[in-house]
């Protein structure tokens, strides 16, 4: 069973990524809502202090609606939102009374990270309130603050070079490409995700021994040397212990590298 679908797929470069941006475009707010999502922080607050976790509020984007144009555009539709109202807004007991498109769906980010020596780096999730001990990609949400551009745009492309860099120590002159490789819906905890693939001209030895993390949230940072057999059997071998959003960026860079044949034999295997 697969727990994301699949929106958009395909190469994408900055000037493919198409955006609209109307902060107005909101997660539809009533009193009860509203109380729900107040009265579920509070809680939220009091577990994760329990559990030694940090938690705490942050200005998102959400995804309002996405389309894959046929000359090799991605647009996306994208209002505002917080961390805030995500977390306590995808829990079963909500999203079981809402349609999608009265959810929160907040817009992450991920990458596959591959170093210049053929290896890709990998995270085995500690000390987060999602998905623990799951294998995941570099990633996170897009910042409201932060990850815009000159004119105050959602700039995704910065996004995923500043987790990257958070996590990992990667620099941006480390960097010899990226792509977005296309968008997926976590249907576990409903939200959006950007899929993108960081090509290093760099190899694992640097980034192991001469880049320092600066969030600390990756506790070990892991590597998977990427041949076709090698990612194939990984995929294969923890399906269901990938996060929902860790493994289509996966398979997407899968496809990417080895092609379509090899994306429909894993797909065969995983579903």
């Amino acid at each position: 069973m697969l727990e994301f679908e699949i929106l958009a797929q395909g190469y994408y470069r900055p000037e493919q990524l198409l955006i609209d941006y109307h902060p107005e475009r909101r997660m539809p707010m009533t009193p009860t809502i509203q109380d729900w999502i107040d009265r579920s922080w509070q809680q939220n607050l009091r577990t994760a202090q329990q559990k030694g976790i940090l938690l705490h509020d942050a200005p998102l984007f959400r995804l309002v609606s996405v389309r894959a144009h046929p000359e090799g555009t991605l647009q996306l539709l994208l209002g505002d939102t917080s961390y805030k109202e995500y977390v306590t807004t995808r829990v079963h007991e909500f999203t079981a009374h809402h349609t999608r498109e009265e959810l929160n769906n907040a817009l992450s980010v991920c990458s596959v990270v591959e170093t210049s020596d053929s290896y890709i780096l990998l995270d085995k999730r500690e000390g987060v309130d999602t998905y623990t001990g799951r294998y995941h990609v570099i990633g996170g949400f897009i910042d409201r603050t932060s990850d815009v551009d000159a004119h105050g745009r959602p700039d995704p492309f910065a996004a995923i070079l500043r987790e990257i860099r958070e996590e990992t120590g990667i620099r941006v002159e480390d960097v010899s490409e990226q792509i977005c490789l296309g968008i997926v819906y976590d249907l576990a905890l409903p939200h959006a995700e950007l899929c993108f693939l960081t090509r290093l001209h760099i190899p694992l030895a640097t980034v192991m021994h001469e880049r320092a993390q600066e969030d600390q949230e990756i506790r070990h940072l892991q590597s998977l040397p990427v041949t076709a057999i090698q990612l194939r059997d990984f995929i294969v071998q923890h399906h269901g212990n990938i996060s929902p959003t860790g493994e289509p960026n996966m398979l997407f860079y899968g496809a990417h590298k080895f092609g379509l044949s090899w994306l429909t034999e894993v797909m065969n295997h995983i579903h």
